[in-house]
């Protein structure tokens, strides 16, 4: 019985008979009903309908209108309230608690009532709406219910019990585990299989939401969700099975080693699966996908299982053989003019050969390659085209993983590839270009400079006319991949063979070898550079004549090929070549900019980029395209999100099926964000930083709106992180160009412009939000662009530009950074345990990139600022600085290089915090790190420089120490020598500063001292040691004239190696010179002939200058 009034009940049964009419006219006016009189009506109509619907859906009389109502309560449900600010908040959130409680005890009545299958599911689906988080989510009654549900005598009862904890599984607290475990053992052993599936699936669901320290009271419960995969793989229930998998496999990237136990049964489980050939291909590739996942998560744990390297490989090799079933000859593959999806059709062959490149990446050569070879020989000679084929892209696909191992045996795989280039088969000789292809990307550059006669030949070979047309296309794209790691003298003995192919490829019938080819084209002039020179005339008229002709949509790609080849062959060749067509290539790209009209063509893409690269090889020659470049470019750079709030889950299809659309679940809703327009954006500010780095002052025009419109809003734009990465790239260029502008426009000096107030208000208007981005960036990757910015604008400015607020604000978000990167670091060592491994080497390198560049920032920051950073410093990063000298060796080298900074920047009033960081400081003089000792090197010689007196009594007395580290057998050798070098100097500026209270033992030191030159290397160290050398010489002291030779090979090698330019090597030259002229003529004649022809070249040089 309703407990709705009778009209009520009467209108909604009505409306929803209305709805599901097959009548257009009759849906449309009940729709306008719906949401005028019932959605937008009013609290009670709202109330109305919900109930309405919820009782409709369980007690219609018709099994398609309990359905409908089920799907239209949801769809109502999570719409937003009128008048919300929130798009997350849902009609059901604002419900009064008593018409809620009607809701929830009707569905839950529902839930068990009578009801066939598909109606209880979308009840079930209600239910977990219901059930989701906010402001009124409590539901006591729930639990029970769904623990009651899950003994039913009815699967399809028992079965909507677990698909709803599938979809709510935060509702189960942590106390309710204990109770869940025999639901979940129950919901795996039971009869029907449609339990057992969503049983699982709520497992793996709930598995998730789990804290770690929980997951072991359901650990036990492994042996029976594994169990309830073989049922259907004895049955051959593909899609089942594959059902199943997906779970499992979701457990396996939450908690690998908790499978340790079950590995070996696991592994042959899948591979039994994987082989069977009678099995669905989804079941297939779910269980090689649940093996690669293992192998993805847990390396070290599946290198353990003697059996599964070995398996795997192999099972990967045999399904990467199943490519061109029905295809024998080649002749459907040879046919496919779309290679977009190539792969699409023979989804074995592409997840097989996925997983061994996967398998490649984690296990590494040593274990993989073992494996591999047992067969690869063998496949590669096989009378089994599709055999050959396989132990080909099996190269391809390990050659990233195992390049360490693969690269001293190049020589042997390209003797395994080689006959195989003219293999009888298109696709075999299509895979052998392709292992080149790869190679040439994944062993660069040892391929490019040891096995260029060999490679290139090979490609070229494949290009020749009457080939294959897949064949020549792709041996073309190889070209790419090698010539991108190769100098341009390696190319230049292959140019003219090369282009003459090239230019034969582009006459070809197949458009995508035309592409294709004017792509390599372009790819080999950027790298041949000035070696291309002789080609231009040939070539450009060619583009010209692609550019300029009429094109239908089905060649817009050949003419945006066409354009970028044209840039790029300008950019290479230079500006004195290409001067003469500069104004004819910009009319063209002008005429095909006005006449695009679809704003998907790609060609306004292509044009963006090849502006930028005209830009860069014209230089100010380009300043009157400005006005014809910057206004669509301005306006794609300002583009704001496009973004569509779903609230019909029926609509989500839809959009994710348009291209350049993607959907984000958004708590119960979905957000449809048109990302295309968004890497227009991001490609746009690129642009727009090349114009002003490459026209500086020029482009002052433009900067007041790019910094307004652009760089202030897209500092916080978060919808698409290329563009935030784009804006922090942009900055400095901005900076710098209105510099510039100033100090042109003013005849100003260089630190006038920088403090003049419209350099200021620019500067402020970014910096102020640039320190905010600081603290609210999301995404590590980014935090380092943004970190790089504010010491490089830093930098860019005047000593002083920093306000109180500025490094107040500055230290807390440095501060934060570290705290946050501390306990991302935690993690990762905590993440190697019971469950899973550590396998996060790239976020450990980003994090290892972020600590780097914060160290620059503190740099900056103390130039700038110097004693005025100190309080702030004091209180909020000296601790970090003190917990990192007891750090890891990354660690203590960047606290040493802050304290470092601390001591130059601050002087003698550092000596105020010394408890905190000289003892250690000392004591890292004798490291066994190498990079360790440098820095703490630089620190004792800086206290020394710039410390003041109170040092003094330290630095002496690391006299001993440095000497000793200076003199030691290795102390030249590569990795230790500019520790050496740094040594040396913090020497120099120890006996330059406190020398004299060293007494008597003053002159031994110096002699010792000089006896540690030359410095080669380091060419911050080498200036102030040379500066010092150039003293004693001046002075004839004793340690100088007693060691001539050795001073003077110390400066001839300075001089050689370019540690000393500029001003200090014409004072290190006015003082060698002064000082070869007091020696008596025969001893600096031998002196410097005993040295090396080079070197008396040097200096006889620099004499004479």
């Amino acid at each position: 019985m309703s407990v709705l009034p009778a009209d009520v009940l009467s209108s909604l049964s009505l409306l929803l008979e209305n709805l599901i009419s097959p009548n257009n006219d009759t849906r449309t006016l009940a729709e306008k009903e719906l949401n005028d009189t019932w959605i937008t009506g009013g609290e009670t109509q709202r109330s109305y309908l919900l109930v309405g619907l919820s009782e409709q859906s369980v007690l219609a009389t018709h099994p398609t209108t309990r359905s409908f109502a089920a799907v239209l309560f949801r769809r109502v449900a999570i719409r937003s309230p009128e008048n919300s600010d929130d798009v997350t908040n849902r009609i059901l959130d604002v419900l009064s608690d008593d018409v809620l409680a009607q809701i929830r005890q009707i569905f839950l009545t529902g839930l068990t009532s009578d009801q066939p299958s598909d109606v209880r599911h979308k009840i079930a689906d209600a239910i977990s709406e219901l059930a989701k988080p906010g402001p009124k989510a409590v539901w006591v009654e729930l639990l029970p219910a769904l623990f009651n549900a899950s003994k039913s005598s009815n699967e399809s009862i028992r079965e909507s019990a677990f698909r709803i904890f599938s979809t709510t599984p935060a509702i189960v607290s942590l106390e309710m585990i204990p109770a869940l475990g025999p639901v979940f053992e129950s919901g795996f052993g039971d009869s029907s299989e449609k339990v057992r599936i969503a049983a699982l699936d709520a497992f793996a669901a709930f598995f998730r939401v789990l804290p770690k320290k929980a997951w072991k009271e359901l650990q036990h419960l492994l042996p029976n969700l594994l169990n309830v995969l073989t049922p259907f793989k004895q049955e051959n229930k593909g899609d089942e099975l594959a059902s199943v998998f997906e779970s499992v496999i979701e457990l396996a990237e939450m908690a690998p080693k908790m499978f340790k136990p079950h590995l070996n049964i696991i592994l042959q489980f899948c591979v039994e699966v994987a082989q069977n050939k009678e099995t669905e291909d989804t079941a297939r590739m779910s269980a090689l996908e649940l093996l690669s996942t293992l192998v993805d998560e847990a390396p070290n744990m599946c290198k353990k299982e003697p059996e599964f390297a070995e398996k795997l490989i192999y099972t990967c090799l045999t399904m990467m053989t199943e490519v061109g079933e029905d295809d024998e000859d080649g002749s459907i593959w040879t046919s496919q003019d779309d290679l977009s999806n190539a792969d699409e059709d023979e989804e074995i062959y592409s997840a097989s050969k996925h997983s061994l490149d996967r398998l490649a990446l984690k296990l590494g050569g040593e274990v993989v390659l073992p494996k591999l070879f047992l067969w690869l020989p063998q496949l590669a000679s096989s009378t089994q085209w599709r055999e050959r084929h396989a132990a080909l892209m099996a190269l391809s696909n390990v050659a990233e993983g195992c390049a360490s191992v693969m690269i001293p045996e190049i020589n042997s795989i390209i003797d395994l590839i080689w006959p195989r280039i003219e293999d009888e088969h298109p696709r075999v000789q299509w895979a052998a270009i392709n292992a080149l292809g790869q190679m040439s990307t994944d062993f660069a550059d040892d391929i490019q400079t040891k096995h260029s006669e060999r490679v290139i030949p090979a490609i070229i070979s494949r290009m020749h006319a009457g080939l294959n047309p897949r064949v020549q296309a792709h041996a073309a794209a190889a070209m790419v991949n090698f010539s991108e790691n190769a100098t341009k003298e390696i190319l230049e003995p292959y140019l003219n063979e090369l282009l003459q192919q090239l230019l034969n490829l582009l006459q070809s019938p197949h458009k995508y070898v035309n592409e294709q080819a004017l792509t390599t084209i372009a790819i080999v002039a950027d790298a041949a550079q000035n070696k291309f020179v002789q080609y231009y005339d040939t070539l450009m008229p060619l583009l010209v004549n692609v550019m300029q002709s009429e094109s239908t949509k089905e060649y817009r790609i050949l003419k945006a090929k066409s354009i970028e080849c044209c840039s790029l062959i300008a950019s290479a060749v230079g500006r004195e070549k290409a001067a003469p067509d500069f104004d004819k290539i910009v009319k063209i790209f002008a005429s095909i900019q006005s006449s695009v009209t679809d704003p998907d063509d790609p060609c306004l893409a292509y044009l963006g980029q090849a502006w930028g690269r005209l830009a860069q090889v014209m230089g100010k020659d380009f300043i009157p395209c400005l006005d014809l470049v910057m206004p669509p470019l301005l306006q794609a750079a300002k583009a704001k999100p496009d973004l569509q709030l779903i609230e019909d889950e029926a609509e989500v299809e839809a959009f994710e099926q348009q291209e350049g659309w993607e959907v984000l679940p958004l708590q119960g809703k979905y957000i449809g964000m048109h990302t295309a327009a968004l890497e227009e954006k991001s490609n746009a500010i690129d642009i727009i930083g090349i114009y002003a780095s490459v026209l500086g002052e020029d482009f002052y025009p433009y900067a007041k709106e790019v910094v307004t419109d652009i760089i202030v809003p897209g500092l916080n734009f978060f919808y698409q992180d290329n563009v935030r990465y784009s804006t922090l790239q942009i900055v400095p260029s901005i900076i710098s160009c209105v510099q510039k502008a100033v100090l042109k426009g003013k005849n100003t000096t260089p630190d006038a412009a920088k403090r003049d107030p419209a350099v200021l208000e620019v500067f402020t208007l970014i910096f102020d939000r640039l320190i905010d981005l600081l603290s609210i960036e999301p995404l590590v990757e980014i935090l380092v662009s943004a970190y790089v910015c504010v010491f490089q604008c830093i930098e860019l400015m005047f000593p002083g530009v920093l306000t109180k607020v500025h490094t107040e604000k500055l230290s807390i978000a440095i501060e934060n950074s570290i705290k946050d990167y501390a306990e991302r670091l935690a993690i990762r060592q905590s993440g190697d345990d019971q469950y899973t491994e550590d396998v996060s080497e790239e976020d450990e390198e980003i994090d290892e990139e972020l600590i780097e560049e914060i160290c620059k920032t503190i740099h900056a920051i103390f130039k700038s600022s110097r004693v005025e950073f100190f309080p702030e410093f004091q209180a909020r990063l000296l601790p970090i600085v003190t917990s990192f000298l007891a750090g890891n060796s990354g660690q203590i080298n960047w606290a040493l290089c802050v304290i470092d900074d601390f001591i130059e920047f601050t002087g003698p009033q550092s000596w105020t915090l010394k408890d905190a960081f000289l003892p250690r400081l000392v004591d890292c003089l004798v490291s066994g790190d190498s990079s360790i000792r440098q820095a703490a090197a630089y620190g004792i010689g800086v206290a020394a420089q710039h410390g003041g007196p109170n040092y003094a009594e330290v630095c002496l007395g690391t006299l001993e120490n440095l000497f000793n580290i200076v003199n030691v057998p290795e102390a030249r050798s590569e990795d230790n020598v500019h520790a050496t070098e740094n040594v040396c100097t913090a020497i120099a500026k120890i006996l330059r500063i406190y020398g004299a209270q060293l007494g008597g033992n003053l002159d031994q030191a110096l002699t010792a001292w000089v006896k540690t030159l030359p410095i080669i290397n380091d060419d911050e160290a080498a200036p102030f040691a040379y500066q010092f050398l150039s003293d004693l010489m001046d002075q004839n002291h004793e340690a100088v004239l007693s060691q001539a030779p050795k001073v003077i090979e110390s400066v001839a090698l300075a001089l050689k190696h370019s540690s000393v330019q500029g001003q200090t090597a014409k004072r290190v030259v006015e003082a060698t010179k002064a000082f070869v002229s007091r020696l008596p003529n025969d001893h600096a004649m031998q002196i410097i002939q005993s040295l090396p022809a080079e070197e008396q070249a040097v200096l006889q040089k620099a004499f004479e200058a």
